[in-house]
């Protein structure tokens, strides 16, 4: 009977809630004040120090991407004889005003062994205007300051293979890298440079990629590189300076947060903790008369029922299921009922959302993802395409193989796309019987070619078998490509139509084949495996 009694939940509480009231009080003092106070406060630093980080970390990948492209053309055959005036066509078929644009280019400057100037190209900051020297003189002064700079950075350090922060307004990302052969044999026979500004569409890419807004500035002092954090009324500013070349300035790298949230939850904590103090001095009155009455007599109702629902049920390994009290009780009988619940809704979620033949997303998964890519493509003014694949003559399969030997066929072909789509990061649903579609965010109708043929070859290297088919002696696929914003592709459906409408004048031209929408589709671009059946 004692110990029977003393397993209640009524004597637990009672003996308890006398020591539990005079031990929060003095807690509540000693937290708030030497703990979560405190903690608030450098949990805060740390999040803002955090994203500066993030930020940090983007410039050292800008920094190595230009200094890798600097790299690519540095160690080649064609720039090696350029600067040695063994390639005189190397400037026409390399250089373009197109290609600093959308390399984000100002400046390339070759130099000989000598250190001199050997040719120069860039677009001026000032007019927009594009220009190509052979020394920076004329129309090519503006870059004087630069070149100068540059062959400073030479007699220093003649090996280069580096990337550097020059000091400018804007500042410059510069990459250089020595002069070799493709096969970097020999001497090097000059330096390549590259720069790149650091302005604001700079800045527009950086926030875009981060999500988090970010400055950039010179200054003069000599700071070190540690974090410098500064917190002005509901902002909190981050700073970490990095060096720039020459060495006499410094360029600040910085990201702010809004602190109102931070403050309205301080605030919020503060008025709690005093209201808690308060309440628990007139709560304990009440709770030891209304105890009986609202929580134990509804509970024990409330457990025989649980009890008359699960006598089979065997609890598990947690404290919780372990309890010999009333909670015990009922958090076993709701613990069966959460999993068999979380069971259901994960194989319906499944269902709903998946093929179950290939284990692919369905039609309504696709649609439903379509829908928001499209909308983000629209309002950030990424390309997106998207592909329509068939398999050819998946009719002639089955009549002659038998439908089981199809249904392992879309498997194979499917999982093949689906691994072909996670390299390439792309998403690929089955969409019908032998038709499947793909997504392609950030991508443009050429660059969709290009991940259509890796698709289109890997499933030919499976080389399924396919006697009847008229293509191949083996499974072959035709696609259809369309990208958003051609001829008025503006919607998930107007989009998916005009692939169709590409896959058909693929079929129309032999299958095996990708075509990409065009109004008049006799002049698109395709890839064709004409491989022998």
């Amino acid at each position: 009977m004692v110990q029977r009694y003393s397993r209640s939940l009524r004597f637990r509480f009672l003996a308890a809630l006398g020591g539990v009231l005079l031990l929060a009080l003095i807690s509540l003092v000693v937290l708030s004040k030497w703990v979560i106070f405190p903690a608030l406060h450098k949990e805060e630093r740390a999040v803002v120090t955090q994203e500066l980080k993030k930020i940090e970390r983007t410039l050292q990948i800008s920094q190595q991407n230009l200094l890798a492209q600097v790299r690519d053309w540095a160690i080649w055959d064609d720039t090696y004889e350029f600067v040695q005036g063994s390639y005189p066509g190397y400037t026409d078929t390399n250089f373009s005003q197109q290609m600093f644009e959308e390399m984000r280019y100002q400046l390339m400057a070759f130099f000989n062994a000598e250190g001199d100037v050997h040719f120069l190209a860039g677009i001026n900051p000032a007019t927009g205007q594009y220009h190509t020297c052979y020394s920076a003189e004329r129309e090519c002064r503006w870059m004087a300051g630069l070149i100068r700079t540059m062959q400073v950075s030479i007699k220093e350090d003649p090996k280069q293979g580096k990337s550097d922060l020059y000091a400018g307004s804007p500042p410059l990302m510069v990459a250089s890298n020595p002069i070799f052969r493709t096969d970097e044999s020999g001497p090097p026979q000059g330096w390549l440079f590259k720069v790149r500004p650091m302005d604001d569409a700079w800045l527009a890419l950086i926030e875009d990629y981060t999500g988090l807004p970010t400055t950039l500035s010179m200054v003069d002092s000599s700071e070190d590189n540690d974090i410098a954090i500064t917190i002005s009324g509901n902002t909190i500013v981050a700073l970490r300076y990095l060096a720039t070349y020459p060495l006499n300035e410094q360029l600040a790298l910085g990201t702010q947060l809004n602190r109102t949230s931070y403050l309205a939850s301080l605030e919020t904590f503060r008025y709690v903790l005093l209201w808690t103090a308060c309440l628990m001095l007139l709560v304990i009155g009440l709770v030891l008369l209304l105890l009986e009455r609202i929580i134990l007599k509804p509970l024990k109702v409330l457990t025989r029922f649980t009890q008359q629902t699960s006598d089979d049920f065997e609890g598990g390994s947690q404290r919780l299921l372990q309890r010999g009290d009333e909670i015990g009780i009922l958090a076993r009988a709701f613990q069966k009922q959460l999993k068999r619940q979380q069971q259901l809704n994960a194989e319906l979620i499944v269902l709903s959302t998946h093929d179950p033949l290939t284990n692919l997303p369905n039609r309504r998964l696709f649609d439903q993802r379509l829908k928001e890519v499209v909308s983000m493509a629209l309002s950030t003014g990424q390309p997106l395409s998207v592909m329509m694949i068939d398999i050819d003559h998946f009719k002639l399969f089955n009549d002659h193989y038998g439908h089981p030997e199809g249904d392992v066929c879309l498997q194979r072909i499917a999982q093949t796309m689906h691994d072909v789509a996670t390299v390439h990061g792309f998403f690929i649903a089955r969409t019908g019987g032998e038709e499947f579609s793909a997504m392609l965010p950030a991508t443009c109708a050429a660059q969709a070619m290009d991940k259509s043929q890796a698709l289109s070859y890997a499933i030919d290297q499976l080389r399924h078998p396919h006697q009847t088919s008229p293509v191949a002696s083996y499974v072959t696929v035709s696609i259809g490509i369309s990208q958003l914003n051609i001829e008025g592709a503006l919607t998930p459906s107007g989009l998916m139509s005009a692939a169709d409408q590409a896959l058909y004048a693929a079929k129309a031209a032999g299958r095996h084949c990708a075509k990409i929408y065009k109004p008049l589709l006799a002049n698109s671009p395709f890839s064709s495996h004409n491989t022998t059946p």
